[in-house]
């Protein structure tokens, strides 16, 4: 097994919304009544491979299949002890 880059820019494949609080082993933080809809994509990278990951945009009204996507890292939850856990998701370029 060795290091594979993959590309940091992709194309929106597909995409949904994510309208109601996931059950586990989602572990975001939110609750019922914190929870906000937000976006799912299918991005494909390059000709290598799809992604799945969050969208950092939500309004459905703003997202296109096909539309250029970068991979940047975003804030997921704060753990009790205070520890910032990140993720990865796809925002236009």
């Amino acid at each position: 097994m060795r290091e594979h880059l993959l590309p940091r820019r992709g194309t929106l494949w597909t995409w949904t919304t994510q309208e109601f609080l996931p059950k586990e082993p989602y572990a975001g933080g939110e609750t019922k009544e914190t929870f906000r809809p937000f976006g799912v994509g299918l991005v494909q990278l390059g000709d290598e491979v799809r992604v799945e990951g969050r969208l950092t945009i939500s309004d459905p009204e703003k997202i296109r299949f096909g539309m250029e996507l970068e991979v940047v890292i975003v804030p997921f939850r704060t753990d009790p002890d205070g520890t910032e856990v990140l993720s990865y998701a796809f925002r236009p370029v």
